[in-house]
C-alpha cells in the first residue's frame, strides 16, 4: 500500500492491537488503539481515522452499537467489523449497520491489509466510501457455523437480502439450501411477508403450472372452483423454487416471462395477474450440461443466477460438524439440557466424511439420542454408517473417490476412456471457477490460468453457454 493512513483499533485484546500496530506502522501507517467502546468512540471523535477495525465483544458493550453511533456521526465512516465469533445475525447486522467488511479470528493480517487497501482505493475513486446497505430490523434464521466457509455465505446473505434481484443457490444434497433462502427472505424487507417454498422435483408434470400459477374453475376436468398458484401466495414477498432443474420446460417458459415482466396467467384464464414476488431458487444439479442437454433454458439461467451463493459439503467445513452436533441435541432435547457428546465420539463425528452433509448429520445425531436414552452420546450411539466408515483422515480422499466416480462413468464411453475422463474434468472445474466467479468469464478464466478465448472454445467444445460476460 503506498498511500498512508490513520488506523484505529478498537479491542480489549492487547495481542491484537500490539500485532496492529507492529504490522501497519511497519508500513507507514498510523495506528492509534482503544480498549473499550467509550474510549473508541472518544479518540474517533478527537480524530477521525480513514479506517476503523472493530471488535464485537468489548468490555463495556457490543461493537455493533458501537459501529450504529460511528455511522449515525459519521455517515461516511469506514469500520471493518471483527469477531471471534462468527454467526449469521453478527454478519447481517454489521452489513446493515454498513460496515466496510467483516472479518473473523483469529486474524490475518495481510488479509487486514488488501481491506486497508481497498477502502483507500474506494476512497480514491469516488471521494467517499461506498454504499452499502440499508439498516433494518434484525431477524434469524437457523444457520449454524463459524468456519470460513460459511463467513462467507453469511457475508453473501448479508449482502443480497435487501435486494430483490433472483437468487440461485447451487450445492450438494443436504447442505441447507432452503435455510439459506429463509435466511435470505427473514433478512430482507419481505420478511413481514409470506416465503413459499415449493420442491420442483416433487411436484408430477402434469401438475406443476397448475400448482405454480394457478387455474380458473373449468380450466381442465375437475377444476370446480379458481385456484390461485404459488405465484400469488407468495405475493409481496419471496416464492423459493427448490430442485430448480427439475422444472418442465414449459413451465420455465412462463417463469422466465414472470421474471421479465412481473405477471402471470392462470391456467384457463387470459387475464394477466402483476405481481411482486421475489424468486430465489436451488439445485443440485449442473445446469450447464442441462443446458447442454436441452432439459434447461440457457435464458432463464442467465436471469435466475444473477448472484449466486454455492454452499459447501459438510467435509469441507469439518470444524463446524461438532457445533451443528450439539445444536441438532439441544433442539432434540429441548426444554431440557442438552446430553454431553464424549470426546471419543466428538472423534467419530468429526472424522466421518458426511456424504450426506448436514442433513445426514441431524438424522445421526437424532438416532444417537435416541439410542443413548438422554444419556452422553458414546461412540456405539451413532448409526451404523457413521460408526464403521473409514475415517475421513487423508483430505486427497475424497479427491480420489470422485476420481474413481469419474473413471467409472468415462469406462462406459465406447473404449474413449481418456477423453471422456478429461472431458468431465474440465467440466467440472470450468463449472467451478465460474461459480465463485458469479459467472463472470473474464475473471473465471484469470482464476483458471487460461486466456478468455481459450475458455470460451472449452465452453463452446462441451457444450457450455459461452455468450459474451
Amino acid at each position: 500500500m503506498s498511500e498512508a493512513c490513520h488506523i484505529l483499533v478498537i479491542d480489549d485484546e492487547e495481542s491484537i492491537c500490539f500485532a496492529f500496530r507492529r504490522y501497519f506502522e511497519a508500513r507507514g501507517h498510523s495506528v492509534e488503539v482503544a480498549a473499550s467502546a467509550r474510549e473508541g468512540l472518544a479518540r474517533y471523535r478527537e480524530r477521525r481515522a480513514e479506517i476503523v477495525f472493530l471488535d464485537v465483544r468489548l468490555p463495556d458493550g457490543s461493537g455493533l452499537e458501537v459501529l450504529e453511533e460511528l455511522r449515525r456521526e459519521d455517515p461516511a465512516a469506514v469500520v471493518v467489523v471483527m469477531t471471534a465469533y462468527g454467526t449469521l445475525e453478527t454478519v447481517t447486522r454489521a452489513i446493515r449497520g454498513k460496515a466496510f467488511d467483516y472479518i473473523v479470528k483469529p486474524l490475518d493480517l495481510d488479509r487486514a491489509a488488501e481491506i486497508v487497501g481497498q477502502s483507500l482505493a474506494s476512497r480514491a475513486a469516488s471521494g467517499k466510501t461506498v454504499q452499502t446497505l440499508p439498516a433494518g430490523g434484525e431477524r434469524g434464521a437457523v444457520l449454524i457455523g463459524s468456519s470460513a466457509a460459511m463467513q462467507d455465505v453469511y457475508k453473501r446473505i448479508g449482502k443480497v437480502a435487501q435486494s430483490d434481484a433472483a437468487v440461485l443457490i447451487r450445492g450438494e444434497t443436504g447442505t441447507g439450501k432452503e435455510l439459506v433462502a429463509r435466511a435470505i427472505h427473514e433478512h430482507s424487507n419481505r420478511a413481514g411477508n409470506a416465503f413459499v417454498a415449493v420442491n420442483c422435483g416433487a411436484l408430477p408434470d402434469n401438475l406443476v403450472e397448475s400448482e405454480l400459477f394457478g387455474y380458473v374453475r373449468g380450466a381442465f376436468t375437475g377444476a370446480d372452483s379458481d385456484k390461485p398458484g404459488r405465484f400469488e401466495l407468495a405475493d409481496g414477498g419471496t416464492l423459493f423454487l427448490d430442485e430448480i432443474g427439475e422444472l418442465p420446460l414449459a413451465a420455465q417458459v412462463k417463469l422466465l416471462r414472470f421474471l421479465d415482466e412481473h405477471i402471470v396467467e392462470r391456467l384457463g384464464s387470459v387475464r394477466s395477474i402483476r405481481l411482486d414476488v421475489r424468486i430465489l431458487a436451488a439445485t443440485n444439479r449442473d445446469l450447464g450440461r442441462a443446458i447442454a442437454q436441452g432439459q434447461f433454458r440457457a435464458d432463464l439461467f442467465y436471469r435466475l443466477a444473477v448472484i449466486q451463493i454455492a454452499l459447501p459439503s459438510l467435509s469441507l467445513r469439518s470444524d463446524d460438524i461438532l457445533p451443528l452436533a450439539a445444536h441438532f441435541l439441544a433442539l432434540r432435547s429441548a426444554p431440557a439440557a442438552p446430553p454431553p457428546i464424549t470426546p471419543q465420539a466428538a472423534e467419530l463425528l468429526h472424522d466421518y466424511a458426511w456424504p450426506g452433509n448436514v442433513r445426514e448429520l441431524r438424522n445421526a445425531i437424532d438416532h444417537a439420542s435416541i439410542v443413548s436414552a438422554g444419556g452422553p452420546i458414546l461412540p456405539a450411539h451413532p448409526p451404523d454408517s457413521v460408526r464403521l466408515a473409514a475415517p475421513a483422515g487423508d483430505p486427497a480422499e475424497p479427491f480420489a473417490r470422485y476420481l474413481d466416480a469419474i473413471i467409472a462413468h468415462a469406462a462406459q464411453a465406447d473404449g474413449h476412456v481418456y477423453d471422456a475422463a478429461i472431458e468431465l474434468l474440465e467440466r467440472a472445474l470450468i463449472d467451478h471457477a465460474l461459480r465463485e466467479t458469479d459467472g463472470n468469464q473474464t475473471a473465471a478464466a484469470a482464476w483458471l490460468g487460461l486466456h478468455r478465448n481459450t475458455l470460451r472454445n472449452k465452453l463452446r467444445d462441451l457444450g457450455l453457454p459461452s455468450d459474451a460476460q
